[in-house]
């Protein structure tokens, strides 16, 4: 199944730059990744929040993260997978260890696994996924 970037995303602003999130989706989610520590002056916010918006239409994020979510998020932000790869891992890194301990731990209860550690970008964009779909 192939994505059409522009259902999930505002190709551009005013200003020429890439656009952010559109819609209900997008404001649910920039306001969770705020409530986990997820500081929305990181240069990783803003990708993060475009491959979790972009994780919410994907019945399984697991083998979609590097086929599918990264490229997207990649030509919207005009970066390179690599960058947007390591802005989304650098942004968990950081909700991991800075944010709000127990929304984490209430959220990633529900994942697939126990977490020994720090979890995955996909682990984390899959248990956001689940708790915006079972808040909605």
């Amino acid at each position: 199944m192939t994505f059409d970037d522009n259902a999930f995303f505002i190709e551009g602003r005013a200003d020429g730059r890439p656009g952010g999130c559109s819609g209900e989706k997008a404001l649910r989610v920039r306001s969770l990744l705020k409530r986990l520590g997820v500081k929305l002056g990181s240069k990783g916010f803003r990708v993060l929040e475009d491959a979790v918006v972009y994780s919410l239409e994907c019945e399984d994020v697991y083998g979609r993260l590097t086929k599918e979510i990264y490229p997207a998020v990649a030509r919207k932000r005009r970066q390179s997978e690599a960058s947007v790869e390591k802005a989304c891992r650098d942004s968990v890194k950081r909700c991991w260890r800075q944010g709000d301990r127990e929304m984490i731990s209430g959220i990633l209860g529900g994942a697939p696994r126990v977490f020994r550690g720090e979890p995955t970008v996909c682990e984390f964009l899959t248990a956001v996924k689940d708790y915006l779909d079972e808040a909605a």
